[in-house]
C-alpha cells in the first residue's frame, strides 16, 4: 500500500513538473510574438541575418518542452522558410534546401495535430485531395507554410525525380490555400502560385496565364506594398516569358519604393530591394 501511495506521489510530481514547464512555455509566447513582430519591422537586413538563427533555436527548444504547441510549430515553419529564402537560397542552395525541408516538417506536424493525428504522408493523389478538402480555415497557417517550404525546396531541386512527382500535391495544396483565404500573409497563396506557374516552362508544368493572373491578384490585394510580389513577378514570369519591359518595370518599382511603404514587413521589403538590385544587374544575361 505504501509503495502504491509513493508511486502516486511520484507520478503527481512528475506530471506537475511537466505541466509547469508547459505553462512556462505558454508564458513566454507573448514575448516571442513581440520579438517576431520586431524582426519583421527590422530595416537592417544584416542585423536580422545574424539574429534570426538564435531565435529559431530558441523556438526549437520551446517546441521540445511543448511538442504539440501548434503556434510554435507554425512559427518554426515560417521562420526556417523565410530565413532560407532571404539569406541562403542564392548563395548556399544546399543549406537552403535543408532548411526548407525542416520548415516543411514543422508545418506538417502542426497540421497532423490539428487533424487529430491524421497523417499526410504516403497518401495517394486521391487521398491527398480528400485530405485537402477536409482542411479548415484554422489550419491555413500550417497548410500555407507547408506548401511554401515544400515549393521553395522544389524550385532548388527541379532535376530531382522526387521534386517532379511532388508537383501535383503542391499545386493542390496551395490551390486549397487560395480557396480558404487568398489574402493570407499578404496574398501569399497567390504569390506562391504566381511563382510556381511562372518559374517553369510549359513542358515542365508552367502556365504563363495562371502565373500572370495570380501575380496581378497579389499586387491588387497588397496594393503593391509587399515588394516581394513585384520581385518574384520579374524573376519568374517576366524572365520565363522574356518580357524585358515588365521585368524592368517591376524591379524599378521595388527599388524606388519607400523603405516604410509597409512598416510591418520592412525586413521582407529590404530583402526584396537587395535581391532586385542583383537581378536587375543581370538583365543582359537574362534577355
Amino acid at each position: 500500500m505504501m509503495r502504491f501511495i509513493f508511486f502516486l506521489l511520484l507520478l503527481t510530481t512528475l506530471l506537475s513538473g511537466c505541466s509547469s514547464r508547459r505553462l512556462a512555455v505558454q508564458a513566454t509566447l507573448p514575448l516571442i510574438s513581440s520579438q517576431i513582430v520586431s524582426m519583421q519591422e527590422e530595416r537592417d537586413a544584416d542585423l536580422a541575418e545574424k539574429a534570426i538563427p538564435s531565435s529559431l533555436k530558441m523556438l526549437e527548444g520551446l517546441a521540445k518542452e511543448d511538442p504539440e504547441n501548434i503556434w510554435i510549430l507554425q512559427k518554426l515553419a515560417e521562420g526556417f522558410c523565410g530565413y532560407a529564402f532571404s539569406f541562403l537560397e542564392d548563395s548556399q542552395p544546399d543549406r537552403a534546401s535543408g532548411l526548407y525541408l525542416r520548415g516543411k516538417d514543422y508545418a506538417f506536424r502542426a497540421l497532423e495535430i490539428q487533424s487529430n493525428g491524421k497523417t499526410w504522408r504516403g497518401l495517394s493523389l486521391g487521398e491527398w485531395s480528400k485530405r485537402l478538402a477536409e482542411v479548415t480555415p484554422s489550419e491555413q497557417p500550417g497548410l500555407f507554410w507547408a506548401g511554401q517550404c515544400w515549393g521553395s525546396w522544389l524550385s532548388l531541386n527541379l532535376d530531382s525525380v522526387e521534386a517532379f512527382s511532388s508537383l501535383p500535391r503542391i499545386d493542390g495544396l496551395m490551390s486549397r490555400a487560395v480557396e480558404l483565404d487568398p489574402e493570407f500573409y499578404y496574398a501569399g497563396p497567390h504569390l506562391f502560385l504566381g511563382a510556381f506557374y511562372g518559374g517553369r516552362s510549359r513542358m515542365l508544368g508552367g502556365n504563363p496565364d495562371k502565373s500572370r493572373n495570380h501575380f496581378e491578384e497579389a499586387l491588387k490585394i497588397t496594393e503593391g506594398k509587399y515588394l516581394l510580389v513585384s520581385f518574384l513577378y520579374a524573376k519568374t514570369y517576366a524572365v520565363q516569358n522574356q518580357d524585358r519591359n515588365l521585368f524592368k518595370a517591376q524591379l524599378k518599382k521595388v527599388l524606388e519604393a519607400s523603405e516604410d511603404i509597409l512598416p510591418e514587413q520592412r525586413l521582407a521589403n529590404q530583402i526584396a530591394k537587395r535581391k532586385a538590385a542583383v537581378l536587375l544587374g543581370e538583365i543582359d544575361e537574362l534577355f
